[in-house]
């Protein structure tokens, strides 16, 4: 059996780029319940055979606004666009018409939330990947009078 990094991927996937990825990143605002019951029904789904979109998850509407900025909406549609990972966050940096230091601290941030990967090369250099064709936001409103908790702003 291979043993898992530290990441928890085993050692063949240490490479965002090889492992395997749905086409759709799904971006929800929901309570921690409502994304733990979503995974359980994710992966049944995915023991049955059923393609699932990979899932990033905000508690608040506030939350995923201050994460899902322009800007970094802007940086995730370049990575899109782009064949395999980014030659580095320098040459996406330039491609975006923006300093460095803030786009190397965009890319962290999202690939600390998981909706970015960072590949790593030999010579060290820091590659943001974006494995998918398409990225839906899932922001539910529902009236206060509803029953249902809204979700916050």
């Amino acid at each position: 059996m291979t043993e898992p990094d530290h990441d928890g991927w085993p050692e063949k996937y240490s490479d965002p780029r090889d492992r395997p990825h749905p086409d759709v990143l799904r971006i929800t605002v929901e309570s921690f319940d409502d994304a733990f019951q979503d995974t359980l029904t994710a992966v049944d789904a995915v023991a049955d055979g059923d393609p699932q979109p990979a899932v990033v998850s905000f508690a608040t509407v506030g939350e995923l606004r201050k994460i899902l900025t322009d800007r970094r909406i802007e940086l995730l549609q370049t990575l899109m666009d782009t064949d395999g990972a980014a030659e580095s966050i320098s040459a996406l940096a330039e491609a975006l018409d923006r300093d460095y230091k803030t786009v190397h601290d965009d890319v962290t941030l999202l690939a600390d939330y998981g909706i970015v990967f960072i590949v790593e090369d030999d010579d060290r250099s820091k590659r943001p990947f974006l494995p998918y064709e398409r990225i839906r936001l899932d922001v539910e409103l529902t009236a206060s009078g509803s029953g249902e908790e809204p979700a916050a702003a």
